[in-house]
């Protein structure tokens, strides 16, 4: 096993560095080989919870993969964005966890009006995987799919901005989904301002990291109800490392066998690039997935 170089970088909070409280650690680590399929063996320890800088990384092999624009619906990104994701996964017989690392000159958390969030996704074939189309899945081959993004991240950390803080300039009487100056205002009477809500909308509600989806095909893409996988990401030196752990099996979604061959497929986002929805890159076949 190759030695890594693990270098302890303090990211200071968005608002300075004067706190001088460290956030997670990160790590410098020399380029991964490319890979034609993907080993995922056991660990001893609990990996539910996602940590990019957890010891147990240090003795898993990591490879990387080829990523393109994506070819197949408009709108399609003009050029690829991310040539190369980075890729490591390990499982503890009830979680599996994937560590992606992908360079990124920014950080982009979304906010404004034409503001998009840096993004990742992990994708998994509900049925026979060796039957199902890696973009997107078909009718009655479904795909389940981990969608990570930075902007829900953010709101987890810091707390979700609020318009005042989006458009500092903009002046209104009272700006019914914040209802700060709403006398009596309950929290049936704020969801009268959000139909989103109100109708149940899963995408209504506070993220906690990570979306699973259901899709099957372009354009069918379905949010579920319920967080079963969680996501971290940290970013410096211009490289987002993620992990998204899930449990081996879901219900109603896909299931991981150990002892078994599998496939997983990735998509990277980059939002200061204007990428979103279909302007993406992603992996063009199913990476082979050998869970140990």
């Amino acid at each position: 096993m190759r030695d890594l170089v693990w270098t302890t970088i303090l990211v200071c909070a968005a608002a300075g560095c004067g706190s001088k409280k460290a956030q997670p650690a990160t790590v410098t680590e020399p380029p991964a080989p490319p890979i034609d399929a993907l080993v995922v063996p056991a660990v001893t320890v609990d990996v539910s919870v996602p940590d990019p800088g957890a010891a147990y990384w240090k003795d898993v092999a990591r490879g990387s993969v080829t990523l393109q624009a994506q070819p197949m619906v408009t709108p399609r990104p003009e050029a690829t964005m991310t040539e190369q994701i980075t890729v490591a996964a390990v499982h503890d017989a009830t979680h599996i966890a994937f560590r992606l690392s992908w360079k990124d000159p920014e950080v982009s958390e979304a906010g404004g009006l034409g503001q998009f969030s840096d993004a990742a996704a992990l994708q998994f074939a509900i049925k026979d995987v060796n039957a199902t189309p890696p973009m997107m899945g078909a009718p009655e081959l479904p795909v389940h799919i981990f969608h990570w993004r930075a902007q829900y991240q953010r709101d987890q950390e810091k707390g979700k901005p609020e318009m005042t803080a989006l458009y500092p300039n903009m002046s209104v009487d009272m700006y019914p989904m914040e209802f700060k100056e709403a006398p009596g205002g309950t929290p049936e009477q704020q969801e009268a301002f959000s139909p989103g809500r109100a109708e149940g909308n899963p995408q209504a509600y506070p993220k906690s990291g990570v979306d699973e989806i259901i899709a099957e095909g372009f354009s069918t893409s379905a949010v579920q109800e319920g967080h079963s996988a969680a996501a971290r990401a940290v970013w410096a030196n211009g490289t987002w490392t993620l992990v998204i752990t899930r449990p081996l099996v879901i219900e109603g979604g896909s299931t991981i066998t150990v002892g078994q061959d599998t496939g997983v497929a990735f998509a990277v986002w980059q939002g200061g690039q204007a990428e979103v929805g279909s302007r993406k890159s992603v992996l063009m076949y199913w990476l082979p997935t050998k869970v140990l």
